[in-house]
């Protein structure tokens, strides 16, 4: 009973509002991704996508889809999920038909001129632990001790069920008879970075989407078992990949609403964190109006000051890893769009938004949260349309940003090339650009390309 009255506390956090193109293998500078020239990624895109999560572990798109999407949101990350019981259906069997598909894609987003982090999806543990309702963990590497467990809804809430919170705690070994599970899960991630480490695709890899931690939680959790457990895959790949980032991320449950987290410093170079933010008061009331609203705004305040608080202790640059998921049928949902848009841009940090599928989350939560569809951009996609800087040559000082006008500004530091601008249809074929620097405004990528290297300060404004 102390357990799960444990666990429902750690579980109730997500319903209680929170207290206020370039080469792949990027390198490392202050608190930022940077790539081999110096300049500053800001990586905007799409998870892709729910689709993913299904028996075959490959999501809908076409290559068709990915020059629509490079085309009308000016994409230059997807954070492409794949799944462990794809990659290892057996121990020490790994699927080389499904990597060479995943290879495929690749070559997709390649061709548009889009970075991919490749993340290791999971929810629920694997569909083995909870009747088919999770994805991630093959069924050979789900030992539930024969416990039971009722799909809940919303899905989330399978978390408690008996069956889930073992197969959790035998994969962790807090139940100290299970090391193997770490081990191969390891050995999964050391064959994935070797087969992909030469792809010039490939900027990262996210080694667990939202850790859980079964029956320990927050400091149970992420200093002790998380941060270790970390550190033996970032050994592993760095044996046959030293050149890719590498994304980590803290516990979901609390943290991504702004929770302190307390996970461990890390060692080795291109390392970056990756949290999500998904406020609990807009999830919990569906709502972006009246008091709802001012709860999701503190939430922002909260995690705000957890992740870069957090990133400034471990000393690793910071990149969203999901956001969204809000559907646009939801009141308030395109001001909510809006808001996390700008909420990045004071941070002067990227996204990957959730998701990249056209008619529901893949949740059953909600339905409409795709940024595109048969038509072209949705309600939520429109939004999001607005200008960012792709890469900067320097580093960052402001980004302000609306669907007619962009202002960015940025410290000179010896990075070369220029620095890159996306701006949407909304600015039109010949924009009113005003630099401090040369510009060159490139109407069939729609990048604005500002050769602006020497000097303390460069500013550009745009609309």
């Amino acid at each position: 009973m102390r357990l799960r009255r444990m666990v429902m506390a750690c579980a109730l956090l997500t319903a209680v509002p929170a207290v206020p193109g370039t080469a792949a293998h990027a390198a490392q500078e202050s608190s930022y991704i940077t790539d081999e020239q110096g300049r500053v990624l800001i990586l905007h895109g799409l998870n892709t996508a729910s689709s993913a999560k299904g028996a075959g572990g490959l999501p809908w798109i076409g290559e068709a889809d990915v020059a629509r999407e490079r085309e009308l949101l000016g994409s230059n990350i997807v954070r492409y999920l794949i799944q462990w019981k794809n990659v290892e259906p057996e121990p020490g069997v790994y699927d080389e038909a499904y990597l060479d598909a995943v290879a495929e894609r690749l070559r997709w987003y390649r061709g548009q001129g889009i970075h991919v982090v490749l993340d290791m999806h999971q929810d629920l543990y694997g569909p083995a632990a909870c009747q088919g309702q999770g994805n991630g963990a093959p069924a050979w590497a789900t030992i539930t001790d024969g416990l039971s467990c009722t799909p809940q809804k919303p899905w989330f809430l399978s978390l408690l069920q008996p069956a889930v919170l073992r197969a959790y705690d035998n994969f962790w070994n807090h139940t100290g008879a299970h090391p193997e599970l770490g081990e191969r899960y390891t050995a999964m991630w050391r064959h994935v970075a070797d087969r992909f480490k030469d792809d010039p695709a490939v900027l990262g890899y996210d080694l667990m989407n939202e850790p859980f931690g079964g029956s320990r939680q927050f400091g149970f959790f992420e200093g002790p078992v998380l941060t270790p457990f970390y550190q033996r895959i970032i050994d592993a790949i760095r044996e046959v990949d030293d050149g890719t980032w590498i994304f980590v991320e803290p516990q979901a449950v609390g943290v991504g609403q702004g929770t302190p987290s307390s996970l461990g410093r890390l060692l080795g170079d291109r390392i970056a964190l990756a949290p999500h933010f998904y406020p609990a008061a807009l999830y919990v009331n569906r709502s972006y109006t009246g008091l709802t609203k001012s709860a999701v705004q503190a939430e922002f305040v909260a995690w705000r000051l957890s992740m870069t608080a957090l990133s400034r202790d471990l000393g690793r640059p910071l990149w969203l890893g999901e956001v969204g998921a809000i559907g646009a049928s939801v009141p308030g949902a395109a001001d909510y769009t809006g808001d996390w848009l700008t909420f990045a841009d004071d941070l002067r940090i990227g996204w990957a938004y959730w998701s990249n599928d056209t008619a529901t989350d893949g949740t059953g939560i909600d339905t409409g949260v795709g940024p595109i569809d048969e038509n072209g951009l949705t309600r939520i996609g429109r939004v999001m349309a607005r200008p960012y800087p792709r890469a900067i040559a320097g580093l960052p000082v402001s980004i302000k940003a609306t669907a007619v006008k962009f202002t960015l500004s940025w410290r000179s530091n010896g990075a070369t090339g220029p620095t890159e601008i996306w701006l949407p249809p909304s600015f039109g074929a010949d924009p009113k650009i005003t630099s401090t620097a040369s510009a060159r405004w490139d109407p069939a990528t729609r990048i604005l390309l500002v050769d602006g290297t020497g000097g303390a300060v460069q500013t550009v404004a745009v609309g």
